[in-house]
């Protein structure tokens, strides 16, 4: 699937002022240059991109009138990696790419991307001493920095402050981490079944149990996903202790509803997404929040959209400046006006959700990457597929992860990296 579908320049920016100026500048100038042209490749939509993006890219035209971006739309999320690999084979290949983060290894290993390590330590002009250093860590893989964080998805606790002071239930600080114990608690006195049925009406916790909510819980625990070998390993004790006190939390009937849920009042605590913010926003809900989680540490995992210089570019100076622009505090800041978690810490947050900010922000800080890895697709689909039984309380992890682990190590290793 190939979209071409607008390009931003100077010229199209629709500000007075800068129209003025630019107007101006034409007129007293006796020769123009035309604007260097890049090509910017992601797997979101036209529309969807000028939603979210289109105020992010005008400002980047007004400030760089002499560069010219045009977007494409490479191909459907799922498909995105794979059709990038076929275009540089036919060399065929965007300037730039948004690399959503279960895309990163196989772009990575193919040898497309541009270790920008070298550009950052060339260009006096670029600082990263704002930057979120756990963010910094996770465009870093392969041996290579390929790309820049465009902006972070990832959690918190949240709790519905109403329900909790209707239980007398002292809620967690805007600072604090707060522990799996005192998470049951919460959540086992927030829990509200009226009529006695056994289905309650206010579920005292949300959290979800798919591969990529066990995750925060597995780094909570000090554990990983991954060997030095890429292979998986998690048939360990603290991948039995994540499991075991979620599962404990369904058989006792504290876990439950979902996220929907939460925000209607039928949830009282939740693990809340940054990407839940325009929900956060369009509700008239009190929500506060905690810094995030902890066991036997603190931990989160992050999911980091960034963008990649392509190897093959014949325009990096270009792709460097946008490339510089969207980390700047400027774009940030428009970044955090959308709802999306900024990537560096002097970023100011909408007055409303200055709250809310903080306690993501606080827990960007400890997170870690989502675990890359070539296979990642196949990885979190028979993930899920093999532990349905264990949250339908139909079989134990025990039963199920060894094979599980065995099944997946052995496709990696078939395959290869």
């Amino acid at each position: 699937m190939f979209c071409r579908d607008r390009s931003y320049s100077g010229s199209r920016v629709a500000t007075g002022t800068f129209l003025l100026l630019l107007v101006l500048s034409l007129f007293m100038s006796h020769a123009t240059t035309a604007a260097t042209k890049i090509v910017l490749g992601t797997w979101i939509p036209y529309a969807d991109w000028e939603q979210k993006y289109g105020e992010k890219m005008e400002l980047f035209a007004a400030t760089h009138p002499d560069i010219e971006v045009e977007m494409l739309q490479v191909a459907l999320h799922v498909e995105y990696a794979a059709k990038l690999l076929v275009l540089a084979a036919t060399g065929d290949l965007p300037d730039i790419l948004m690399i959503p983060p279960e895309q990163v290894a196989p772009l990575a290993h193919s040898g497309i991307l541009e270790d920008i390590s070298p550009w950052l330590q060339k260009d006096t002009t670029f600082d990263t001493r704002a930057w979120i250093p756990s963010v910094v860590e996770a465009v870093q893989f392969a041996d290579i920095m390929f790309g820049v964080p465009a902006f972070a998805v990832n959690y918190t606790y949240a709790y519905n402050k109403d329900i909790l002071a209707e239980r007398g239930i002292v809620p967690p600080r805007n600072d604090e981490w707060v522990t799996w114990d005192r998470m049951r608690e919460i959540g086992r006195r927030a829990t509200h079944d009226a009529d006695g049925d056994g289905t309650p009406e206010i579920w005292g916790f949300y959290h979800g149990n798919s591969y990529t909510e066990i995750l925060p819980l597995l780094f909570q625990n000090g554990g990983r996903v991954f060997d030095g070998n890429m292979l998986l390993d998690i048939d360990v004790p603290v991948m039995y202790e994540c499991v075991n006190w979620l599962v404990s939390l369904i058989k006792d009937g504290i876990h439950g509803g979902s996220r929907t849920l939460f925000y209607s009042g039928n949830v009282a605590t939740e693990r809340l997404g940054s990407w839940e913010m325009p929900s956060v926003m369009n509700v008239d809900l009190p929500i506060g929040v905690a810094s995030g989680i902890q066991n036997r540490t603190r931990g989160e995992v992050m999911y980091i959209t960034s963008f990649a210089m392509v190897k093959t570019s014949s325009n990096k100076d270009a792709v460097w400046e946008f490339l510089k622009f969207w980390t700047s505090r400027e774009n940030q800041n428009l970044v955090a006006k959308g709802g999306l978690v900024p990537m560096r810490r002097d970023v100011v947050f909408p007055a409303t959700l200055r709250d809310v900010f903080n306690g993501l922000i606080n827990s960007l800080t400890v997170a870690r990457s989502y675990p890359y890895h070539v296979h990642s697709d196949y990885i979190q689909r028979a993930f899920n597929t093999a532990m349905t039984p264990v949250w339908q309380l139909r079989a134990t992890p025990e039963s199920v992860i060894p094979e599980l682990q065995r099944t997946l190590n052995a496709y990696i290793k078939q395959q290869g990296l």
